[in-house]
Order: C-alpha cells, then sequence, then structure tokens
C-alpha cells in the first residue's frame, strides 16, 4: 500500500462524521489520561478503580452494541428467517423496497447462500412489517443491554474497590493489634462490621435520568446510537456515584467529555472548512476518498463535473434518482458517491461491480454531494491555477481539517479536563487523595476508637 492510499484510509476515517473511529480515539486519549492521572494523584486503589471503569467501560461502548446486535441476529433474524442484511428504510418506503427489487440482478446477500432479491422478497411478505419490527426491536435490545452490562461493571467496580480498601484496613489493623484482643473489643467488633452483609451508607446523591424515543436518526446512524450509549453511560455514572464530590467529578468530566467528543470537533472541522472556502477559495467539504481519486481529478481538469451532475435528475422521483445511479456507473457524481460510501456496491454472479440494492442510499447525502462537487469546480476555474497545484493544496487544508479536530480535542480530553477535575477536588476536600477510600474507612473505622 501506498503512502497515499494509507493517508487517504486515515484521513478517510477520522474526518468521516458517521464513523466511530475519531471517536475512539479521542475516548482512548481520555480514558488513559484519567487513568494515568489517577494513578499519580490519588493513588494505586483509585487508580485500579479508574481503570477499570475507563478501560472496562470502552471495552462495552465499543463492543456492547455490535455484540447484542450480532446475537440477535444469529438468534431471533434467523428464528423469523429474515436477512438482518437488508436495511429497513427500504423496506419502509413502498417506491424504493419496489425498485429495489426489481433490480435486484442475482446479486449475492452477505448469508453468501441468498440473492438480494430473495432476502428483499422475504422481508417484504407482509409488508416489511416484521422486518422493521425486528430491526427497532434490535436497537432497543442491544442499547438496553449495553447499559445493563455497564451498570454491572460499575457495581462490580465499587464492590471491588470497598474490598480493596477494607482489606488494606484488616492487614493495617493486625499488624497494629497483634496482642490478640478480646472478642468483643472495637477491634473485632469492627472486623464484623468488614465481614456482615449490612448495607452501607454510599451517599449517593439523587439523579434520575431515564432515556426516551430511540429515533430514525439514532437506529440507522452508529455515532448518534452511541450518544444514546454515551447518555446513558453518564446518567448511571452520576446514579451511582458514592459521594456528593465524586457526583460532581463526574459531571465535570462527563459533561466535558460529551461536548468536545460530539460538539467541539464538528465545530473546529466546519470553521476550517468555512475559512477555506471563503478566505482560500478552496473548498474542501468533499470526502478526502474523492479528492485523491484520479479519476475526479482528470473530470476536474476536463471540466466535466457540471455536466455529469446536470445528466443527474437531482429534482427529479426517488424511482429515476435510483434508475439513474444504476445506468450511469461512469457518471463523476455516482463515482464520487461510490468514493464517498453514498453508494454501496457489491459483485454480482460475473464478478462484475454492481450497486447493492440492499443497501440504503442517502439521497439527501447524494444531493449535497452534487453541490459540493459544482463548487469545487467552480472555484477550481476561478483559481486558474494548475489541478495538480489546486488538489494538492485542497487535499493539504482537508488533512489540517481533520488533523485540528482530533489534535485540540485530544488535548482537551487528554490534559485539560483530567486537570480540572482533580483541581476541583483539591478546593472541595483540600487534597488530591481518593476520597472514596477515605470515606469508607470512615464508615468502617466506627468503634475502633
Amino acid at each position: 500500500m501506498t503512502v497515499q492510499a494509507i493517508t487517504t484510509k486515515v484521513i478517510s476515517t477520522l474526518g468521516n462524521k458517521d464513523s466511530l473511529i475519531p471517536i475512539m480515539v479521542k475516548d482512548g486519549v481520555d480514558s488513559t489520561s484519567l487513568t494515568y492521572k489517577s494513578f499519580k494523584e490519588g493513588g494505586k486503589v483509585e487508580g485500579i478503580d479508574r481503570a477499570i471503569d475507563e478501560f472496562g467501560t470502552q471495552a462495552i461502548w465499543i463492543g456492547g452494541i455490535p455484540f447484542y446486535k450480532k446475537l440477535i441476529e444469529w438468534t431471533v433474524y434467523k428464528a423469523a428467517k429474515i436477512n438482518p442484511a437488508v436495511d429497513p428504510r427500504i423496506i419502509a418506503d413502498k417506491e424504493y423496497s419496489s425498485w429495489a427489487l426489481e433490480n435486484a440482478k442475482g446479486i449475492m446477500s452477505n448469508s453468501k447462500t441468498q440473492t438480494v432479491k430473495q432476502a428483499l422478497a422475504d422481508c417484504l411478505k407482509d409488508g416489511g412489517t416484521k422486518a422493521k419490527n425486528l430491526y427497532k426491536g434490535k436497537i432497543i435490545a442491544a442499547t438496553a443491554l449495553t447499559l445493563a452490562t455497564f451498570f454491572l461493571l460499575t457495581k462490580t467496580k465499587q464492590k471491588n474497590t470497598k474490598n480493596t480498601v477494607i482489606n488494606d484496613m484488616k492487614k493495617e489493623m493486625q499488624d497494629t493489634f497483634i496482642s490478640s484482643p478480646k472478642d468483643d473489643s472495637g477491634v473485632f467488633s469492627s472486623f464484623k462490621d468488614f465481614t456482615s452483609n449490612s448495607k452501607q451508607n454510599e451517599k449517593t446523591p439523587s439523579f434520575k435520568g431515564v432515556v426516551k424515543n430511540v429515533s430514525d436518526a439514532i437506529m440507522f446512524n452508529p455515532v448518534h446510537n452511541m450518544k444514546i450509549i454515551d447518555a446513558g453511560i453518564t446518567t448511571e455514572r452520576l446514579a451511582c456515584s458514592r459521594n456528593k464530590t465524586e457526583f460532581c467529578e463526574h459531571a465535570i468530566k462527563e459533561g466535558s467529555f460529551l461536548f468536545f467528543l460530539y460538539k467541539f470537533g464538528g465545530m473546529i472541522e466546519d470553521g476550517i472548512n468555512k475559512f477555506s472556502s471563503k478566505i482560500l477559495k478552496t473548498p474542501i467539504d468533499l470526502p478526502i476518498d474523492v479528492l485523491m481519486d484520479s479519476q475526479f481529478s482528470e473530470a476536474l481538469k476536463n471540466g466535466k463535473i457540471s455536466s455529469d451532475v446536470v445528466q443527474a435528475p437531482l429534482s427529479k422521483s426517488l424511482t429515476e434518482k435510483l434508475n439513474f445511479i444504476v445506468n450511469n456507473p461512469d457518471n463523476t457524481l455516482v463515482q464520487a458517491a461510490k468514493k464517498s460510501k453514498i453508494i454501496s456496491t457489491v459483485k454480482d454472479k460475473a464478478g462484475k461491480s454492481v450497486v447493492d440494492t440492499s443497501k440504503y442510499i442517502d439521497m439527501k447525502a447524494f444531493d449535497s454531494l452534487a453541490q459540493n462537487l459544482t463548487a469545487m469546480e467552480e472555484s477550481f476555474k476561478a483559481a486558474n491555477s494548475p489541478v495538480k497545484s489546486f488538489l494538492n493544496k485542497a487535499k493539504g487544508l482537508k488533512v489540517a481539517s481533520v488533523m485540528a479536530n482530533i489534535g485540540i480535542s485530544c488535548i482537551i480530553l487528554g490534559y485539560i479536563i483530567p486537570k480540572a477535575v482533580y483541581k476541583y477536588r483539591e478546593i472541595k476536600t483540600g487534597t488530591t487523595k481518593f476520597h472514596v477510600a477515605e470515606d469508607i474507612k470512615k464508615d468502617n473505622k466506627k468503634g475502633v476508637q
């Protein structure tokens, strides 16, 4: 793989607003920094507590929904004889589903044993009701099970931390009171408290939050779906806080995390994009995959883009748009849409790359791409410079935009927010020590004096 191909892949992935990879990168930096800070400021007990929380949560956050989705597909979907590869947005639209069924020309589905036409026909037997309900149920169940798994992790982590603190206290007391005191002494009374099953006062502040109404935007977009998971995790962390200080620390950390993870990065990119377009006269709204494509470069050089865009029936019916996409594979707009992953392709039985009619084509994204292509050609003509120089400038600005998003967000998430959390703790408690451990010690030292 060439350097250009590697660069394209990296920037394409990190700059994709619908990809989970840039979110994972930012979250990884945040988790690593907070864990390091916890070991350094709070000590070993807090460091382990934080490591379990951050990296355990990250594993659940990344793998929970895909795992439970697959589990439901292997069981419920299989029993219902519904192919999960068929996008339910196609089934929900009568015009789209009719077109998809008609144009599924022997394309094999992801099951490798069923054609796309068979898969679509199975989903449409009852008007698509079963397939649509299965999909909604899958998303809701996978989200709920992921949050339940996180709740289990939180409770297990808290129990582990409490047991660690208590066991450390036992060892300290055994070293101090090695002269075998009477069974009814304060020390042994406290030992009974340590090993009893009586419920301790966790000083948990009241917090209520319920995630409601999973919309279509959330169901069909992995990033939006992840926002629901993060909102649920934030709610659970606040609700399960072990004291008021920890509640406020979570509020600072989680509030900042959600803003800089989901909102701030997009604001940076949008700002750079507008600056590049208005001030530098070089629009960079197109995906890096398109900017790096040699066919796009040739189309730009030959002035072919506007004529190809004009050919597309953008103001016509859905069926006309879809037919145009299938029948004009060499059109610059269609090629760019494939590069942008707006249009999915698959090999037919003859080995030819064709449009996968079981995958949804977002027409709003298709129309937006057409506008961005036209804007790029207009800027190129106005620049009056060689196509290679113009595209190199655009690619450089695109890379800068994506890296600024990732870099600035990582600095804030990895340095500023952890520092703010421990600064708050120091102001509130007078120390950066792990206050939860201190609370556990106080609760279990009663009667020891």
